[in-house]
């Protein structure tokens, strides 16, 4: 991570501020059925616009949050927003981020409940989306909220699957019943049958996949004749704020 013209304590700090005062906002990425190409959920990704160095990368400021202690500050930002702008009675899903650090804490579970109990989140159209690629350090740990979640109905996700810790035993032990082909499979002309085999073998053990990071038309058919369910990414649509995402279905509709 490189901060320029600051430091991780001035960025903390403007982060800690912004969150505070709702200047990071969840925009919203569709996500299309393979076949038919109908938007049947979205991906919530957390936004922020800082007053003088302009849009900040999400790269950059969830690994300041990490590194500062503002994880869980973000995600209850992100979970409100999502709370706020879901419409009740919608079909779609809305996927949330999680990161294996935030697993680990006894009140990620706490902050879903409290959405479900406002009435208008749907444990049913929730997807939690668990990051891979990184370590869970204590899986005895995370297995509680994890499960938890999943007996409420919300669907456990596996986020950038085919990069660093992937394995389908993983998948299972994190009680997920969907599954993400990270971008670099995706986007990989080379690695064509191994994307076949991993929707293949997901299928066989009642997993749905979702494709993201599609950048081309041939990316997608490509997922289509391997089978997969969903896809994502910017030659579907980019990330939007909430009533943009509205105008977009009815347009595609």
């Amino acid at each position: 991570m490189t901060l320029v013209d600051g430091t991780l304590e001035d960025f903390a700090r403007d982060l800690e501020i912004a969150l505070a005062q709702r200047h990071v906002v969840a925009a919203y990425q569709p996500q299309i059925d393979v076949l038919d190409g109908s938007m049947v959920g979205v991906e919530a990704l957390a936004r922020w616009t800082h007053p003088d160095r302009g849009a900040i990368s999400p790269e950059v400021f969830v690994d300041i949050a990490q590194k500062a202690g503002l994880l869980p500050l973000l995600t209850a930002r992100i979970i409100a927003d999502v709370t706020a702008d879901y419409i009740a009675g919608s079909a779609i899903d809305i996927a949330v981020n999680v990161s294996a650090t935030q697993l680990e804490d006894p009140s990620l579970y706490d902050m879903f409940e409290g959405a479900f109990a406002t009435g208008r989140c749907d444990p049913a159209t929730l997807i939690v989306e668990v990051t891979e690629s990184e370590s869970i350090a204590h899986p005895e740990r995370v297995a509680g909220p994890l499960e938890a979640l999943a007996a409420a109905g919300v669907t456990i996700s596996v986020d950038d699957f085919g990069t660093g810790h992937s394995s389908f035993a993983r998948v299972e032990a994190l009680h997920a019943t969907e599954l993400k082909l990270d971008k670099s499979l995706v986007q990989a002309d080379g690695r064509v049958h191994e994307v076949a085999q991993i929707i293949t073998e997901a299928h066989q053990r009642g997993l749905r996949v979702v494709g993201e990071g599609v950048e081309r038309r041939d990316q997608l058919d490509r997922l289509a004749a391997a089978g997969c369910d969903r896809a994502q990414g910017y030659w579907i649509a980019k990330p939007q704020p909430a009533k943009d995402l509205i105008s977009w279905y009815r347009n595609r509709a």
